[in-house]
């Protein structure tokens, strides 16, 4: 790797990027939707309930592969404008896109707790207020479970931009999320197989420290882009027409394997959390190709801009059999969920996020005035 200034050609606004959330929140609404869909229309070719069920956790890394990507492309993109990124500016901006749509949901689920609709303890519902739902031992809610994966983004957003202005050469910055991510999957393995921490698995799963290494391989990809030399050489490896659609084979032929041997299993794990990125990555660099046209299409850039909204409000209507609530009723089953979900998740786009994404940028730039 070169000292050089980086090279983020990529630019600010990356609109595939929109496409790929639409893929995510996708495979999570089809994963929490599926037993009221089947309910609803019986689908024999889709029986395997825990096989479906599955699926959501594929969205849920790839959004975490997206967030290193994209976050990482977004602070070199700054540092090659302004020489340097404001730390005070990236926490303002990233503020005010995830916590006022986040503690509207939470506020909408308390207001349940509190009448007595919902059955959420006081403390699984503090914890996930402050981004600790994926640590916390309180009892488990279905409602707000879909808080452990905001957790683990939460904790990126807050270390990693200021280990990246902190280690201004781009081959020091490499080694630590490479070296960081390689710890992670060899701690995971490990705490697992002789059950170091003695956590149990619904906890075990859900930590930063055991999910982290899905983000940071999407941080080394963007660095790795950003170098001059590797930049020409995954150009050049995507370049050749059959390279992207092959690595999307072997990562859906990863995930459809049979379970192997432990070590095997927790190797595959990281070996699917380094292809995401890279089929990203692909997509933006080839976007005049299929993949990228149909990722750029207007209708999946809608659903990516919706998909934060739409992770937050299907675990209200999206429910499984087992934690289903006579409060909610009809708007439980399919196809009023899914209306409900959209209806709430569009509200919360207009209403929330869009307004108050722009007031955060607004302020955000005043404060990088004034510290670069």
């Amino acid at each position: 790797m070169h000292h050089t200034k980086p090279d983020s050609s990529l630019g600010n606004y990356l609109p595939t990027l929109d496409g790929w959330r639409a893929v995510a929140i996708a495979l999570v609404l089809f994963a929490h939707a599926s037993e009221s869909l089947l309910n609803a229309i019986p689908i024999h070719l889709l029986t395997d309930l825990a096989g479906l069920k599955r699926v959501g956790l594929i969205g849920v890394q790839l959004f975490f592969g997206l967030s290193g990507f994209l976050i990482t492309t977004k602070l070199l993109d700054e540092e090659a404008r302004h020489g340097r990124i404001s730390l005070p500016a990236f926490y303002i901006r990233r503020s005010f896109r995830i916590l006022p749509a986040a503690l509207v949901f939470l506020s909408v689920v308390g207001v349940l707790l509190v009448a007595g609709l919902l059955n959420i303890t006081v403390g699984r519902w503090f914890s996930t207020v402050f981004f600790a739902a994926n640590y916390s031992w309180a009892e488990h809610s279905w409602y707000v479970g879909h808080f452990w994966s905001l957790a683990v983004e939460e904790h990126f957003y807050f270390l990693w931009p200021a280990a990246f202005l902190f280690l201004r050469a781009s081959s020091l910055r490499l080694a630590l999320v490479v070296s960081l991510a390689l710890a992670i999957a060899l701690w995971r393995a490990l705490d697992f197989k002789f059950q170091l921490t003695g956590a149990s698995a619904a906890v075990f799963w859900g930590r930063t420290d055991i999910q982290a290494d899905g983000i940071l391989w999407g941080v080394s990809i963007a660095l790795l882009y950003a170098d001059p030399v590797w930049k020409g050489r995954l150009s050049q490896f995507f370049t050749a027409a059959a390279n992207w659609p092959l690595l999307c084979l072997l990562l859906l032929a990863l995930e459809a394997a049979p379970e192997l041997n432990w070590k095997l299993s927790f190797l595959l794990i990281s070996v699917k959390a380094i292809l995401m990125p890279l089929l990203i990555l692909g997509t933006l660099i080839q976007s005049s190709n299929w993949p990228g046209r149909f990722l750029e299409t207007p209708a999946f850039r809608w659903v990516g801009r919706l998909s934060y909204s739409l992770y937050l409000w299907q675990q209200l209507f999206l429910v499984w059999s087992e934690d289903r609530v006579p409060a909610l009723a009809w708007l439980q089953i399919f196809p009023f969920n899914l209306l409900a979900v959209i209806a709430c998740a569009t509200l919360s786009l207009l209403l929330v996020e869009t307004p108050l994404i722009a007031l955060g940028h607004r302020v955000a730039k005043r404060v990088q005035r004034r510290n670069i």
